[in-house]
Order: structure tokens, then sequence, then C-alpha cells
């Protein structure tokens, strides 16, 4: 089965090999192509964390930081598939001893860089499967452990179709800690033992966010503020068309867009502009910048430390079949969330709406209508925001049981 895999693989190599070369992006391409193929000049680390792109990473920072003060001595690496995640490891996680780009799954790629590397640890934050890597690092004596693991509905249902191989595969990976219970009765009906699968619970609540001064180019937009974090293409004319109706209402409300994906950001700006509402681009504004509708954020980093200063945060992917984002760090600082229909990525989004901490709608009629009604009545607003930073309170713990199984491998720190 795996020489099977072996081969597939390498197949899938040979056809992924020009995007790898072509596709731009890094600063140092040639690097970015090095370490893909598992040709970069490695040494040898005791413990190698897998993120696969800003979600993952941004999740996994307070959980990488912790580990780094408790184990200063170990050689940390901490690896990404995306451009975008590389950038963001880079900028936020300084003190790690590498940051690389993951190699290809390939027993080509990967036989390399696990023998060098061979670290005491790998472990990939939120169920990312590397079949190739996970056995060339297990024969090297690495303990292979998933973190903050979650299975979707529609992975759960794939991996299901080969149980048989994922059972075997599994016997690979020593550890699997789970996000939510669902994901734990899901790794094991895909073949995991009850002694390698535990509860953890999520990374993302375990946040801490710093206060940040209020930005000055906040101050071009009007009085209220709606944060569209995370947008998806086809969800933008969704979103304007419920600013449209708010303006009529409320034309004291101003817009930050936020595009999940740095490639659409001038295709947002055409929107926008369709639509006749001013728009300035956050990475154009200088001090002759006039007052304006809508900010379109076109840098990277920033949008976490937005939602201290936005009003009312809309969850982007949700209107549109990408199962939502990251609810909780608007949540963390009391801000009401509004979301669509499809948050599957995010169940705890279900407990937002039980727990009347969120909104959901499905229309940009129904968006435009929760907005204007938080902003009629304040103390809904507040008690909204109150009760959605109590979910993520309750929740916190993640981080302390992830190190516990570290320090179970590593020894007492």
């Amino acid at each position: 089965m795996f020489l099977l895999y072996n081969l597939l693989s390498a197949i899938a190599l040979l056809l992924y090999s020009p995007w790898i070369f072509f596709k731009k992006g890094p600063d140092d391409h040639k690097q970015f192509i090095l370490e893909r193929f598992g040709m970069a000049a490695y040494e040898k680390a005791d413990i190698w964390i897998h993120a696969v792109s800003v979600g993952e990473v941004i999740a996994a920072l307070p959980f990488l930081k912790v580990l780094k003060k408790s184990y200063p001595e170990k050689k940390l690496i901490l690896s990404t598939t995306t451009y975008t995640g590389q950038k963001i490891a880079m900028e936020k996680f300084p003190e790690a001893d590498r940051i690389m780009y993951m190699p290809a799954d390939t027993w080509l790629c990967t036989r390399r860089p696990a023998a060098i590397i061979s670290p005491e640890i790998f472990a990939s934050v939120e169920t990312e499967l590397w079949p190739s890597l996970f056995c060339n690092l297990k024969n090297r004596g690495a303990k292979i452990l998933v973190l903050n693991g979650r299975i979707s509905e529609n992975s759960y249902k794939g991996y299901l179709k080969i149980r048989y191989f994922m059972k075997r595969f599994f016997r690979v990976i020593d550890y699997f800690y789970m996000q939510g219970k669902e994901d734990t009765e899901r790794i094991r009906e895909m073949g995991a033992e009850n002694n390698q699968v535990g509860f953890m619970g999520n990374f993302k609540f375990d946040i801490a966010l710093p206060h940040t001064d209020r930005p000055l180019w906040i101050d071009l937009l009007p009085e209220k503020i709606i944060l569209a974090a995370s947008t998806h293409q086809g969800e933008d004319e969704k979103i304007l068309e419920a600013f449209s109706l708010i303006k009529k209402d409320m034309p004291e409300c101003g817009l930050i867009m936020v595009p999940r994906h740095p490639e659409r950001f001038n295709q947002v700006e055409a929107l926008i502009t369709e639509t006749k509402f001013s728009c300035l681009r956050k990475s154009g504004i200088t001090n002759e910048s006039p007052i304006t509708d809508v900010i379109l954020l076109d840098t990277m980093g920033e949008l976490s430390g937005l939602f201290e200063h936005a009003d009312i945060a809309f969850i982007g992917g949700s209107l549109v079949p990408a199962g939502g984002h990251n609810v909780l760090e608007p949540a963390y600082w009391s801000k009401p969330v509004i979301f669509g229909p499809h948050m599957e990525n995010f169940p705890i989004a279900e407990e937002f709406i039980k727990q009347a901490a969120a909104v959901r709608i499905t229309t940009p009629a129904g968006l435009a209508a929760v907005v204007i009604d938080l902003f009629n009545d304040k103390s809904q607003t507040s008690e909204m925001g109150q009760r959605a930073r109590a979910i993520v309170d309750k929740n916190k713990g993640a981080i302390n049981k992830a190190m516990t199984l570290m320090r179970k491998y590593l020894g007492t720190a």
C-alpha cells in the first residue's frame, strides 16, 4: 500500500513540478524550490512542527512560544506549505531556529530531510497527514504527533473510503490530540486505536491578544466600523450589497474589507468602485488621504489587531461554501459576531448561536438588518460581545494539554 502511495506521489510530483518552478510568490524562490524538493541544506533538530498555512500558524503561535520558552535548549523547526504561512511564521515566530517549506510528500523529497533533521518529535497541526514523511521520520526513531487535530465532514467521508490504508498508516502515528469530541470519534472510526486518541480542545481558545494602538488610518472611515474578515470570491458582492442597504439607513457606517487571498486584492477593489463607494487601499494611505466609505486591507498580518478596533465583525468564507473562518479573535475582544450558513470548519460556531453570542444570516438583506439592529441597540451589542468572550474563556486549556504530551516525550522542562 505504501509502495503504491510512493509511486502515485512521485507521479503527482512530476505533474506539480512546473508549479513549484514557475509560481511567483516568495522572495527567495531558489530556497523555496530546494526545500520543496528536499534538496536544501539541513541540520539536525530536536523538534519539528508543521503548520500548513496562515490559519494554522496563527492558531499554533501561543503553543509554539510556550514550547520554545520551556525548552530553549531544543532546536525547533517550523515548516509551512504556503507562501503566506511562511511570511506570517517569520514575522510572528522569530524564536524558531529555522522556518522552512515542507518538502513535497513523496519518498524522493522526504527521505533526505528526514534523515538529516531526524527530530525527536514531529508534530503536525490540525491533521495535516503526510504518509511518506511520517514513515521516513518514524524509521529514524521520531515520535509522530497530531496536535489540535480536526477532521472535517468532507475529509471524514473521503478517508472512510480508504479506511484500510488509513488504519495501517495510523500505526506510524504515536498520538492524535483532537480539537473536539466529534473529531476524536471520527479519527477512531477512520482506524486509530483508542489509546492513540485524546481530546485536547482548540489552540485558538488559548489566545491572549495584545492591546494595540488604534491605527490612525481607521479615522479615515466614518464613526461606526464593520470589519468583513477573510472574505472569499463570490462573497464580496454580497457584503457590498448589504453595505449599500446599511449606508441608506446609517450613513455614518464605514467598512473594512479583508480578502482572504492576496491575489484577489485588485478584483475586490474593482468591485468596491463598481458599487460607487469611495475606496482606499491600506498600502496606499498617506497623510493626505481623504475620508472614505471603504478601506481595503491589502497588507498581511494586520487583521488580528483590527478586531479590537472594529464595532461589528463579519466572518468571511461563510456566505459561500468555503467552511468559514475563525470566530474567536473578535469574540476575545467582546465584539458581536455575524456569519453565514457555511461554518463547517468551525463547529464551535454552533455554540455561539446557542449562547446568543453570534448571529447567522443567509442573505445580504439579513446581514444589513442585523448590523442596523446592533448599532441601534447598544445594550444588545454589548451583551452579545460579552457572551462571545465568555465562550472563549470557558474553553481555554489546550496549550497546557499539548505541553503535557510534549513533556512525556521530551522530559520535564
